[in-house]
């Protein structure tokens, strides 16, 4: 059995000798000059500092701890982080250099994980994705095939996810998507689940008609979603998505049997199987949870982001003052992701409010928290959080097991 240090020797002796794998490193450093981007455009500094409030991730509730970086602070440390990443890209242009853009790479997705940490609010599938990449990509033997057959399983879990009338309808789309309209959108909604449940799979053919027709239909995907989401997600896909051509035109070619072919008849490696069922199991963890996945977030934590569902929301505090009177306190804050309904959020917002009671800087004897959501194809609100008394009960967010708190029914 290998030794730790002989272990990771052997990935970057795989990706030494692979240029196909030397050239999908600069893909993979270029995710993060991607997010550099896209953090700079949503202005993080504003919220990741030490006096801003803070929404802890619930696997870090005390997150507050580690910001102790002001605004200035977090911004030099994200200018690192877009140095670190452009360097490391660099290095892998040079095959004698591997070890250390190998190297370079880690250090540039821990600095990312790093900033992610300060703030739920960062959270995003597309960091989702970009760490599982490269995780196969750093750790994961067998790389050109592993990496293929996950990006194939990206669009397969996305695709399920879709699996339901808020999408089909369109309502799940955050703004309108031209050309299409009126049963254009269902069309055009039905078409992608079409490709990312069956089209998709056309990646691991040999057959080149076979392979370029979804290799062309997914760019042309991920161009048009462009006006929808914003520029992040499908600049971050075509990186990804470049081991696809790299791994057919770069030497050493395929066998003559295809991906497709070996993964379905068990002539993979082990270490494609594994990493197959280790993401595939993450997707299914939301289902062990009761109520409806798009509310109550619970599970999603370990799974794809994708938006399937655009949850519509209202939340807020009553607090209760000594005199008897009560004030209430809008607890929604401007996010444009699927995190506004996200009952995570209004528990760090009320847990802050009593944090607050408790050094002295507000005035009030307790709060009770609500949260009432619905999908935007459904009319009427659902109660997802009626917690009375929540600085006295000091509820805590379980990232493993369902929160009573949090409503079902």
């Amino acid at each position: 059995m290998p030794t730790p240090v002989g272990f990771v020797r052997a990935q970057i002796a795989e990706i030494e000798g692979d240029d196909a794998l030397r050239w999908y490193g600069i893909a993979m450093a270029f995710v993060h000059v991607v997010t550099y981007l896209y953090w700079v455009d949503q202005r993080i500094v504003t919220f990741v500092g030490a006096q801003a409030e803070p929404i802890c991730w619930p696997l870090l509730p005390a997150c507050e701890n580690i910001r102790i970086l002001s605004a200035a602070g977090v911004g030099l440390l994200l200018r690192v982080y877009f140095a670190a990443a452009i360097g490391a890209g660099l290095l892998f242009a040079f095959r004698r250099l591997v070890p250390w853009a190998y190297a370079a790479l880690v250090l540039v997705n821990a600095l990312k994980l790093a900033v992610m940490l300060l703030d739920y609010r960062l959270r995003m599938n597309q960091h989702y994705m970009g760490f599982f990449a490269t995780f196969a990509y750093l750790l994961v033997p067998g790389k050109r095939d592993a990496l293929r057959v996950l990006v194939t399983l990206f669009y397969f879990w996305a695709g399920m996810l879709k699996l339901n009338w808020e999408w089909i309808s369109g309502a799940g789309l955050y703004r309108p998507m031209w050309p299409f309209s009126g049963v254009g959108v269902i069309v055009a909604c039905v078409y992608v689940i079409v490709l990312e449940l069956g089209v998709a799979w056309g990646l691991l053919a040999k057959r080149a008609w076979i392979f370029w027709g979804a290799f062309a239909q997914l760019l042309v995907f991920h161009a048009m979603s462009w006006q929808v989401v914003g520029f992040f997600y499908p600049l971050l896909m075509f990186a990804i998505l470049a081991i696809f051509p790299l791994s057919r035109l770069v030497e050493p070619r395929d066998p003559p049997e295809s991906l497709l072919v070996a993964l379905c008849r068990g002539r993979e490696t082990r270490s494609v199987y594994a990493l197959a069922a280790l993401f595939s199991v993450l997707q299914l963890v939301p289902y062990a949870f009761p109520g409806d996945r798009a509310l109550t977030g619970q599970g999603r934590l370990y799974a794809l982001h994708m938006f399937d569902a655009r949850a519509t929301c209202q939340g807020w505090a009553d607090l209760h003052n000594g005199d008897g009177t009560t004030t209430r306190r809008d607890l929604k804050l401007p996010l444009d992701t699927r995190i506004a309904c996200d009952p995570i959020v209004y528990f760090n917002r009320a847990r802050n409010l009593c944090r607050q009671r408790d050094a002295g800087r507000l005035a009030f004897d307790d709060l009770d928290l609500f949260l009432s959501a619905r999908r935007s194809s459904e009319s009427q609100m659902t109660r997802v959080i009626d917690t009375k008394g929540f600085c006295a009960r000091h509820e805590h967010y379980d990232p493993f097991r369902h929160n009573a708190w949090i409503l079902t029914k």
